[in-house]
């Protein structure tokens, strides 16, 4: 009898998926994949320094579940913005860029896009992108503006920072976009913000300072949008550039959570039900 019951619980504890994790700060993030220009300093994972053409990714390093449901929350400052203007924003002081995306991607743990435009993401096939976007490419990409949040996704196709259908010198693209809105808060002028992303099947969820209210939303099913690992599993992880103009982007902490799968609280279910079972009958 208490051989089995250890077996059910080894069973049941093992099912569990191990994609909990908490950066309070990176001084130590040796599980973090640091590609191009991205770094560790001052206790800031800074995915891209105040300089021109530059590009960076973080990954976590091991595939996560999240098909099932996942919670993220990080806090991200972005300062010391400089360099070219754009000249079609009369009245618009914000000469930084490009922003940063946090990205669920199925490809790897070292992809990086394109620069400048590309916010590190362009590129990055079978990919989801929540952009944080700071510069304006009017009129080509159909930006609102220089300080917009967005949802990107071409599903398994090389995903892309426009938030409309267009052509290129590779022909004709559907439009990438899922979900759009723009910032009231100035995302370039040093503050330190806070963001949840909140996925659900069928519902993605971005809240930025207010977690009451979330800024964006769009249905979306990652097993049907992406081809997941193991139908399930991705990488996740930050994107960034800058271009003509540029700015430092920060991330200062970050954490995750997954849901279960039904079949692990289920099996965990059994186990306990098992041993109570079994339980009764060595009474």
């Amino acid at each position: 009898m208490v051989l089995r019951l250890t077996l059910l619980s080894t069973l049941a504890v093992a099912a569990l998926p191990a994609a909990s994790f908490t950066f309070a700060d990176f001084s130590s993030a040796p599980s973090i994949n640091l590609i191009s220009n991205a770094s560790l300093t001052s206790n800031l994972l800074r995915l891209t320094p105040a300089l021109e053409n530059q590009k960076g990714a973080a990954w976590y390093n091991t595939a996560v579940d999240v098909q099932a449901g996942f919670t993220s929350e990080f806090s991200f400052r972005i300062s010391d913005r400089g360099g070219y203007k754009p000249d079609w924003e009369a009245g618009v002081n914000n000469d930084g860029a490009d922003g940063f995306a946090f990205l669920i991607q199925a490809q790897g743990a070292f992809e990086v896009g394109l620069y400048a435009s590309g916010i590190g993401y362009y590129n990055i096939p079978n990919s989801l992108a929540i952009e944080f976007d700071t510069w304006a490419n009017k009129p080509s990409y159909c930006e609102p503006n220089g300080n917009h949040v967005a949802f990107q996704s071409l599903g398994p196709l090389p995903n892309r920072p426009e938030h409309c259908a267009g052509t290129d010198f590779d022909g004709t693209f559907a439009n990438p976009n899922l979900a759009i809105a723009t910032v009231a808060s100035d995302l370039s002028n040093g503050t330190t913000y806070n963001a949840r992303i909140v996925y659900t099947p069928g519902l993605l969820q971005l809240y930025l300072t207010d977690f009451s209210t979330p800024i964006l939303a769009a249905n979306v099913n990652l097993g049907a949008l992406l081809n997941l690992q193991g139908g399930r599993n991705a990488f996740i992880g930050f994107t960034s550039s800058t271009g003509g103009a540029w700015e430092n982007h920060d991330i200062v902490s970050w954490n995750f959570t997954n849901v279960p799968e039904p079949g692990t609280i289920a099996l965990i279910g059994l186990g306990l039900v098992a041993g109570g079972l079994l339980r009764r009958r060595s009474a």
